[in-house]
């Protein structure tokens, strides 16, 4: 008799661990699945919250009072260099062999929502300088200018201003031997693609 029930209590208890394991392994799967859906990003809940633009002087310097306009924004959409982020009439010297960061304001025709990751993660970004040399002088018009490097540094947050947890920041450098700016030649553009490779720069002259 006694055997009997040592075995009835053997089973009975490998029943009760077997059903806590499993209750275990559910709660477990609960747990990952809670998980994973917390997680989820949405990059339009993101926005670009710091645009910072570094340039680098070659050979030639930047002449004391000609105009610099530097901009940065979604590469495709209308009316877009208006709707992101842009320093106008930056007027003194750039000497050469020098370095210059600018940290970019708010275009006045902002625009939060075109601006989120997610829109950039679809159409790529867009860095593009204008360097005016007209009407500041009589001379200003054999004025030229070297750049050696372009880098920008984006800082992506949401509106509580929590940085994004995957891509908080992004840094692009943009270099090539024809980024050099004159009178004729006077605005430069630096894109990437979707993926925030950077592309061939090039320049439009003055029509």
């Amino acid at each position: 008799m006694k055997k009997v029930f040592f075995i009835l209590l053997l089973a009975s208890s490998a029943m009760v661990v077997q059903a806590q394991m499993s209750k275990a392994k559910n709660g477990n799967t609960n747990n990952q699945q809670s998980s994973a859906s917390s997680t989820a990003v949405n990059d339009a809940d993101y926005f670009l919250a710091v645009a910072k633009v570094t340039i680098k002087t070659g050979k030639d310097n930047k002449e004391l009072n000609s105009k610099l306009i530097v901009r940065v924004y979604p590469t495709s959409g209308t009316d877009n260099y208006q709707k992101g982020y842009m320093m106008e009439n930056y007027m003194p010297e750039l000497k050469v062999w020098s370095t210059k960061e600018f940290y970019l304001p708010r275009a006045p025709g902002f625009d939060q929502a075109f601006n989120s990751l997610a829109h950039y993660r679809q159409t790529g970004v867009m860095v593009d300088i204008l360097y005016n040399t007209q009407g500041n002088g009589p001379f200003f018009g054999l004025d030229a200018w070297k750049i050696d490097e372009v880098n920008v540094v984006l800082e992506f947050k949401d509106k509580n201003g929590n940085p994004h947890p995957t891509m908080p920041s992004k840094t692009i450098y943009f270099t090539g031997s024809d980024m050099y700016l004159d009178f004729m030649k006077w605005h430069l553009f630096c894109k990437t693609d979707a993926y925030f490779n950077t592309l061939p720069t090039f320049i439009t002259k003055r029509e």
